[in-house]
């Protein structure tokens, strides 16, 4: 991908990356292109976030399965014990990934 001669919103002459102003133009192609991945500015940018949700979906969802079924196959527990430690659960891994998003929000 070359870097036109004159600098536009899609394609700027300098980024912004943590704090540090870069020049688009002194950077090899592949440093290039990283860059403007990592800032929004290519067009094959991807979401963290909705990594990070299909991320909560997925292990959200396979540890309810492990907890539900290891707490039938115990037999010891009553269907409100039940409930609760799952409720208990779910509350544990939402806060665990609303610390993720949070981080990887202030990342970029």
């Amino acid at each position: 991908m070359a870097t036109p001669a004159k600098p536009t919103p899609l394609h700027p002459k300098t980024v912004t990356y943590r704090g540090v102003t870069v020049d688009l133009e002194r950077c090899p192609q592949r440093t290039r292109q990283l860059l403007q991945l990592a800032t929004g500015g290519g067009s094959q940018t991807l979401n963290p976030l909705a990594e990070i949700e299909a991320l909560e979906e997925r292990t959200t969802a396979e540890a309810v399965g492990q907890l539900a079924a290891t707490l039938i196959a115990n037999g010891q527990h009553s269907d409100i014990q039940r409930e609760h430690a799952l409720e208990a659960l779910r509350t544990h891994l939402d806060e665990h990934f609303v610390q993720r998003k949070l981080i990887r929000l202030y990342q970029r």
